[in-house]
């Protein structure tokens, strides 16, 4: 497709209230509208929220074989003799510690080390980057790097968001069938937490052995002709497509967290669980400077932080949702889900919230719209503990 078509696709006018908003719309959106999506305007794109049904999907996710457009997510290349010091200054991890064909998460702060965006990046070779950012960054993250890429001559920034696709294939039968689909050389080729650059169809993709449902599950970055061949093929051998509500609650029960809605300042890396993803000196035991140290090294010797983020299982009756608030039994509020979901294989509704410390051995309500509900302190890591324990 040329790209001025591409652009051309990417600008529909969906009719609203007040007048018209415009969205961007997916490469595949025929394919989508042939599987009998739902689709709403969401991160600025008209996505999929669901097709056959989200509980449904997210079972299909924990027994089969699940695929889902990912395209409305920020996708650039970073390459470069220096391309490792643009992104020493861009995020939290330090990218020399990342091995040629890893890929994994890091993260991008504030100036008060608050959360700015949640990424996955890629080192495909040396001096050769993947980025991929979260649903609310697609621009924002791309001009952050553009900005510390300038200060390096030979460093190429190239945004890959209206030249590709972004699906993702995941559960616990992905392999079989992908090699059912599309032949052996994804799963074959395709280490864990690798990913890699190979021919699909004669044409070059970007296929990562990497998941954020807590199943086995594959990213492939293509162009948009090869990846309605992927699409079109995984569904004739009996994967489901999934839509965005399934997705979000899939990830939320693998402890996959998105900024900043679900790290809402003035919370950090810290009160989340994502110390891991913090390097305030390199190897060589020298200090980083990267957007918002300052803060976090401030923070990291105050720590455990005052609150931490925690899961709560509703017990009674109700669907908790974003906003409801988290109370002691005397109705005192002491916080606020942040993200709620519903559970298909727990049959559970569940809920984030960053609770005072000093508060997670008291029992703890969450006032729904319905009701007053009590709940189950978990671990945010422990929901996908106790699903693969459902028979």
């Amino acid at each position: 497709m040329a790209e001025k078509d591409s652009k051309k696709q990417l600008i529909p006018i969906i009719p609203t209230i007040g007048g018209v908003e415009r969205t961007n719309i997916l490469p595949l959106v025929h394919l989508h509208m042939a599987a009998n999506w739902h689709p709403a305007p969401v991160h600025s794109f008209t996505l999929p929220l669901w097709y056959q049904g989200t509980y449904d999907e997210q079972r299909s996710a924990r027994s089969g074989t699940v695929i889902s457009d990912r395209s409305h997510l920020g996708r650039f290349y970073v390459t470069g003799e220096n391309a490792e010091q643009v992104l020493d200054r861009v995020f939290t991890s330090d990218p020399h510690k990342i091995e040629i064909g890893q890929i994994g998460r890091t993260i991008a702060c504030n100036k008060d080390g608050t959360v700015f965006d949640i990424v996955i990046w890629c080192r495909l070779d040396a001096g050769r980057w993947l980025i991929i950012s979260g649903p609310r960054t697609q621009t924002s993250l791309l001009k952050r790097v553009e900005e510390f890429a300038k200060l390096y001559p030979d460093v190429v920034v190239r945004d890959r968001l209206e030249e590709s696709v972004l699906l993702s294939v995941s559960g616990p039968n992905a392999p079989e069938s992908l090699i059912a689909a599309l032949g052996p050389t994804i799963p074959k080729s395709i280490p864990l937490n690798e990913g890699h650059e190979i021919l699909l169809g004669g044409y070059r993709a970007l296929v990562a052995n990497y998941s954020e449902t807590g199943e086995i599950g594959y990213l492939i970055i293509c162009s948009p002709e090869v990846g309605e061949h992927i699409w079109q093929q995984l569904l004739s051998v009996g994967a489901d497509p999934i839509g965005l509500a399934a997705s979000d609650a899939l990830r939320l029960e693998a402890n996959f967290l998105e900024a900043p809605t679900e790290i809402p300042q003035p919370a950090t890396p810290f009160h989340a669980g994502l110390a891991q993803l913090v390097d305030l000196e390199n190897a060589k035991n020298t200090q980083r400077v990267f957007e918002g140290r300052t803060q976090l090294e401030k923070d990291l010797k105050e720590f455990p932080v005052t609150r931490s983020l925690t899961a709560l299982k509703l017990v009674d009756k109700g669907l908790a949702k974003k906003g409801d608030a988290v109370q002691l039994h005397d109705g005192t509020t002491i916080s606020a889900c942040v993200a709620a979901f519903y559970s298909a294989a727990l049959a559970a509704s569940l809920a984030l919230a960053y609770i005072p410390r000093k508060h997670l051995n008291d029992s703890l309500y969450i006032d729904t719209d319905s009701s007053r509900s009590s709940t189950e302190i978990m671990r945010p890591e422990e929901i996908l503990e106790k699903i693969k324990k459902v028979p």
